[in-house]
């Protein structure tokens, strides 16, 4: 395989045409009947729920330009939900709707629970996993600038900073979902990864399917070559190995068109709209959606 930089949008078109068109009717094959999304509905499961309803919505509407006529059925969806001051509810309630172009009727409700929430930090010297706990803390960052609320980013960027290793990169041991992650709250308070930072992610490339997860690790999955990806385009880098990690990514996706862990595993939405997303990423999202073939059913 090539490992340019780049992603040659011809030599991809047909697999890619092929890849958007079958995500597009695994999402929308998700859609329960009152409202929502669920990955694994079906004849006597109904249990829709907010993060598969943001995900869906995002990749739908954002990426591939779908016009949802359910829409005032999934705006009900996430409004009837209870608010609590839960970061990842209330980001996946904001941005949902925010996505849907709906008010929200409970927003100054929604607002108290945001004023709420608080960052806790775990031990990033020797917590065995962060990404969890920053993607927790990206949404509660997310949602107090969306709300004009008072945050110590500054704070909280310096004490990130801080925790990295000192030849680069987050975790215990350093790998590449911890430390897409770092860079991406760091991105958000409006401060730069160090070069550092740099450094790791591109000791991470590796040629024939993209990255690995650790300096130790050989065995790729989704998740990991979506991070190395990430973490290259939120530097201003050009990714190494793109068509590699582009090929590798495609081979995840599954019959139903929904994207999975590694070839053969199970599918979800969550999984579906990282791959979507990071393939926006390296393509820019207009590419993407001009990718998209017209619906047979239209």
């Amino acid at each position: 395989m090539s490992s340019d930089s780049a992603i040659s949008i011809d030599s991809r078109k047909n697999p890619l045409v092929s890849a958007l068109d079958r995500v597009r009717t695994y999402l929308l094959e998700r859609q329960s009947p009152n409202g929502g999304f669920c990955f694994y509905r079906g004849y006597y499961v109904e249990e829709p729920n907010l993060s598969d309803t943001w995900h869906a919505i995002a990749v739908l509407t954002e990426l591939l330009g779908v016009v949802l006529p359910e829409k005032s059925s999934h705006a009900s969806f996430i409004i009837g939900q209870p608010v609590e001051p839960q970061p990842l509810a209330l980001y996946y309630r904001v941005r949902a709707l925010l996505a849907l172009e709906v008010g929200d009727p409970e927003s100054a409700e929604v607002a108290s629970a945001v004023m709420a929430l608080q960052t806790h930090f775990p031990d990033i010297a020797t917590h065995a996993s962060l990404s969890a706990a920053l993607q927790r803390i990206k949404c509660t960052v997310w949602l107090k600038r969306r709300f004009g609320l008072p945050m110590a980013v500054d704070d909280l960027a310096r004490t990130l900073l801080q925790g990295e290793h000192d030849d680069g990169g987050y975790g215990t041991p350093a790998n590449l979902l911890d430390t897409e992650a770092a860079i991406a709250v760091l991105m958000l308070c409006g401060h730069a990864a160090s070069s550092r930072t740099g450094d790791f992610v591109n000791r991470m490339a590796v040629p024939g399917f993209g990255f690995r997860l650790t300096a130790g690790s050989l065995s790729p999955n989704l998740e990991t070559v979506c991070a190395g990806m990430r973490s290259f385009c939120r530097l201003g880098l050009s990714v190494p190995h793109a068509q590699d990690a582009v090929a590798f990514m495609l081979s995840c996706q599954t019959g139903n068109g929904g994207f999975a862990r590694a070839a053969g595993a199970l599918p979800d939405i969550t999984l579906t709209y990282l791959a979507l997303t990071t393939l926006a990423r390296q393509m820019a999202p207009r590419l993407l959606r001009d990718m998209v073939p017209p619906r047979s059913d239209a």
